[in-house]
């Protein structure tokens, strides 16, 4: 399995992990503390989308796999980051994160079937 594929897959966990984290908290609001929960997880998805975009980028602009564009994978790194925050609070509306996280995911299993 190339890095590409297994960063990728770290990103599609840390993907379901919110996803969850948020059907979590829209349930039942759960107390958490800014500095020992939130950050912590919020960083570590920062973390994966910083070395994933050092990967796919170049892969992308040298192999043009077809449906795959570079600000497309830009999106993706803003859409997770930005769900990962909206995550901790369950109020956040339910279409507009879900149409996110499902656009997160296609994207990111797209990545998987083309990478080397």
């Amino acid at each position: 399995m190339s890095e590409i594929q297994e960063v990728t897959k770290r990103l599609l966990q840390q993907n379901e992990a919110i996803w969850e984290l948020y059907l979590a908290n829209q349930k039942e609001q759960q107390a958490f503390d800014f500095y020992k929960d939130m950050k912590p997880f919020v960083d570590a998805v920062k973390e994966t989308c910083d070395a994933w975009l050092l990967l796919v980028i170049p892969w992308v602009r040298k192999d043009r796999p077809t449906y795959i564009g570079e600000a497309q994978l830009r999106q993706v790194t803003d859409n997770i980051q930005m769900i990962a925050v909206s995550a901790f609070n369950g109020k956040s509306f339910y279409k507009h994160f879900n149409d996110h996280y499902q656009s997160v995911e296609y994207t990111l299993k797209r990545v998987l079937e083309k990478a080397p």
